[in-house]
């Protein structure tokens, strides 16, 4: 990351895949507006302080994402970091279908 990045400024990330979209759902923010690495960075404190069954129980996590979501945010914290990006967006589109939508629209 840092290697392919050190070229660019004023970066911004973009996530994609359940634990980053559960991460944006816990925000409540507009679809349009990326979260912080600094907002990244208080939830994985947060989400650290918790237990499996607290994540489960006040938060409603699905089991399968309780116990991963922590590392889920060190990963997106340790590329946001690497790459000097300060924001990452989520958008509501998967990656998978944002490459069929591109295709069908000539895109790529």
């Amino acid at each position: 990351i840092k290697t392919n990045t050190q070229d660019y400024e004023n970066i911004s990330l973009i996530g994609s895949g359940g634990n980053i979209n559960k991460i944006f759902k816990l925000s409540e923010k507009a679809l349009d507006k990326p979260l912080s690495y600094m907002y990244l960075n208080a939830q994985h404190s947060y989400l650290s302080s918790l237990t499996y069954e607290q994540k489960i129980a006040e938060l409603g996590l699905n089991p399968d994402r309780a116990d991963v979501i922590v590392p889920a945010l060190r990963v997106y914290l340790n590329a946001m970091k690497w790459s000097n990006a300060r924001n990452i967006y989520v958008p509501k589109i998967g990656l998978s279908d944002g490459i069929v939508k591109a295709m069908y629209y000539n895109k790529i």
